[in-house]
């Protein structure tokens, strides 16, 4: 018998890492350090320019996820480089590694901007 509800959200979901979780938000994370377990990437379509960003799941917080800005793109982009691309993959070695470390802290640019800093420890 099919699961109505699981095929939705599955379906509405732009990565299967957020089907059947709830969204963090930045604030949720300021002053916290978290391990990133697995990632997988999502894209929209944002004024006619498509806009790809990462999905993260952190060890602490099994029943959410994150949508990473430039920063954690960069690094998650970098993670499946070297995997040539295969994001599966690297998100697997990357959960079988026990994942990596991250904090999150509040900045401001030189400019008086809010910006979140994110360290690897």
């Amino acid at each position: 018998m099919a699961n109505f509800r699981e095929i939705a959200a599955k379906t509405l979901s732009l990565s299967d890492l957020m089907a059947g979780r709830e969204k963090m938000m930045t604030e949720d994370l300021i002053g916290q350090t978290v391990t990133c377990i697995e990632f997988d990437f999502a894209t929209i379509n944002d004024k006619g320019t498509e806009k790809t960003f990462p999905v993260l799941i952190f060890a602490e917080y099994p029943n959410h996820y994150y949508t990473g800005g430039t920063l954690l793109n960069k690094m998650c982009q970098a993670w499946a480089a070297e995997y040539d691309g295969d994001i599966a993959a690297a998100s697997a070695a990357l959960s079988d590694e026990g994942g990596v470390k991250i904090r999150f802290s509040a900045g401001k640019t030189k400019s008086g901007n809010n910006l979140t800093n994110i360290d690897v420890l």
